[in-house]
């Protein structure tokens, strides 16, 4: 090891890193330093792990060492890349020994799915007595195979686009409970929440104002996952077939529909390539329930489509007609995937958009539906309809209407006893 030459890259990789101003503070990550486990921050790409990764090293007292596994020239050293790092992490360590420092190490390790046999790698450091923080984006590194590979050694936690508080952070306002907001507050916080609504969650597109920053991510996803030699008409097909999905989302998929609007007429292709699109954080899948009426609580196979971030319908599908209510779901969606949900939908003979699953108990907690305004009666009917089918069928005293401005307390009689829906503005939620 001791002729093993540290490359310039490597090096500018830790001034890089050490640069942690101006970093809108992400989810709280103080639970995750307490324990020796190897962290996994998985999510989409441009989503902030990197960043994340920088606050995390903030606030941590010992020798620390971090590596972009994207950078070409650590490809180039090959089986010899593992070793390089150590002999980093060996001369920062002494150093700060030296100055009678805290001696815990502390390996971070970006997209490292790039380079093979980096699991034993990791397995050994982290036996060593080092902690370990890996991100990862792709399908390359799967959450359950590494939760199977580090089991109870590990920790696996989900970074997303920036939810609307982070959103306020970023565009520097001052976050006040919605119960305390003047009604002009209250004005500035709906503008802005409309802005959220429209570009979604990027930091860099939010950042530069540039809505084609999600273009380029929609480019680079599917850019990844062309296999080498894949025909033509196929990388075509799959394309379509994304942008497809983008413009229906919140909508049932059927394979027939698929098939048509791609021109890929083989299903278990489009089936490999809908798990790669969720690997990849482009789309997330819903499945639906069936109602304990039907004597079963398992899931069917059907499914609804949502996207990862609202930005990709302006800048992915200008040219598609827009449907401001599936959108508006599409964000509430986002919304219960960083709370950490267990999200289901029901339809019937009306449908509920979303029921909440408790992830110990397997018991329906709660049922919520998404409508834009409840001005016109058939939407006001539609959306309290579906919502109270959904309450009757799982026993909920109390159901959630989240609308764009709308607020108010319904008192709706149902089969054994009346039954309370709430009505509340999403923004106002979005900020609890």
């Amino acid at each position: 090891m001791q002729n093993l030459k540290i490359p310039p890259p490597i090096l500018s990789h830790q001034n890089f890193f050490q640069n942690s101003f101006n970093l809108v503070p992400r989810i709280s990550f103080s639970p995750w330093l307490e324990r020796n486990e190897i962290i996994f921050i998985s999510g989409p790409l441009h989503a902030g792990k990197t960043s994340l990764l920088r606050q995390i090293a903030r606030n941590l007292q010992g020798s620390k060492i971090y590596i972009d596994f994207e950078d070409s020239k650590i490809h180039e050293l090959g089986s010899e890349s593992f070793q390089v790092i150590e002999k980093l992490s060996t001369e920062i360590h002494e150093k700060k020994s030296l100055r009678n420092e805290a001696e815990q190490i502390y390996y971070f390790l970006d997209e490292i799915h790039n380079v093979p046999g980096w699991e034993s790698w990791v397995d050994k450091l982290n036996k060593q007595g080092a902690k370990i923080f890996i991100t990862s984006s792709c399908s390359g590194l799967k959450e359950k195979e590494f939760s199977t590979r580090f089991k109870g050694r590990s920790k696996i936690i989900r970074l997303f686009p920036f939810s609307f508080k982070e959103y306020i952070l970023l565009r520097g306002t001052t976050i006040r409970g919605s119960k305390f907001l003047t009604p002009s507050q209250s004005d500035e916080m709906l503008c802005l929440f409309l802005q959220y609504f429209e570009n979604g969650g990027f930091p860099d597109v939010i950042r530069n104002n540039d809505i084609q920053l999600c273009r380029k991510y929609f480019e680079e996803i599917l850019q990844k996952g062309v296999v080498k030699g894949c025909d033509t008409q196929v990388i075509s097909g799959f394309k379509k077939l994304s942008i497809f999905l983008i413009s229906n989302v919140a909508s049932e998929c059927l394979l027939k529909t698929l098939t048509k609007a791609s021109g890929i007429e083989d299903k278990e292709i489009i089936c490999n390539y809908l798990d790669y699109l969720e690997d990849n954080f482009l789309l997330y899948r819903i499945p639906k329930l069936t109602p304990p009426s039907e004597n079963s609580s398992e899931m069917v196979a059907q499914c609804k489509i949502y996207v990862s971030d609202t930005g990709f319908f302006k800048a992915v599908c200008p040219n598609y007609p827009d449907n401001l209510g599936l959108r508006f779901e599409n964000l509430v969606y986002l919304e219960l995937l960083r709370q950490e949900k267990q999200i289901f939908y029901l339809r019937k003979m009306n449908e509920c958009d979303f029921l909440i699953k408790e992830k110990d108990s397997g018991k329906i907690s709660a049922a919520i539906q998404t409508s834009i305004h409840l001005g016109s009666p058939i939407v006001r009917e539609r959306a309290i309809s579906g919502l109270l089918e959904a309450m009757e069928d799982y026993g909920l005293e109390e159901g959630l209407i989240l609308t764009m401005d709308d607020e108010e307390v319904l008192f709706i009689e149902g089969k054994a006893e009346t039954k309370k829906i709430m009505v509340k503005s999403v923004w106002k939620w979005m900020l609890e």
